[in-house]
């Protein structure tokens, strides 16, 4: 199991780095996907160390990690899905309608929804622990899920005055 995880979080990443070597000038004016890069990356950064904690972990906190895991995957998989949205609806700016707005604008929604679950689930986890790294990930976690949150937010408020 922990050698498959430690191979998808290798695959998600070199897709990550494939993706972030494209140009971004698309992101200019654009508070909230800047905001969505630097939070990828931030997130790539606690993948780094995830695989070695698992490693180590076991029981409660074994299965704590591996979720961590899996919400950071998940949110990679949500960021990189709304860049392509956004790619997409930028280019066909000279079509664009409220349509492609109202898209945009409920996958941010759905984002947030599901942010505001994971940050439920981090919390309980919080106090399912006394292992000090396993708090340092999980808050870690919980700072980037809410920061996902509200970059959602913003995006929302940007994607209405822009478009």
């Amino acid at each position: 199991m922990q050698g498959n995880m430690q191979s998808r979080f290798l695959i998600i990443t070199i897709l990550i780095f494939a993706f972030s070597t494209s140009n971004i000038s698309y992101a200019e004016g654009y508070q909230h996907i800047n905001d969505l890069f630097d939070l990828r990356s931030a997130i790539s950064d606690q993948g780094q160390s995830l695989p070695d904690s698992i490693k180590k972990a076991a029981g409660n906190d074994l299965r704590t990690l591996e979720r961590i895991f899996e919400l950071n995957t998940s949110s990679l998989t949500t960021i990189e899905a709304y860049f392509r949205l956004f790619k997409m609806a930028l280019t066909a700016q000279e079509e664009l309608t409220g349509e492609t707005i109202d898209i945009l604008n409920e996958w941010l929604s759905f984002i947030k929804n599901q942010c505001s679950y994971d940050i439920e689930y981090l919390q309980e986890a919080l106090l399912e622990t006394e292992n000090e790294e396993v708090i340092s990930h999980i808050n870690t976690a919980k700072d980037n899920i809410e920061k996902l949150s509200k970059i959602a937010d913003t995006g929302i408020s940007e994607n209405k005055e822009t478009f």
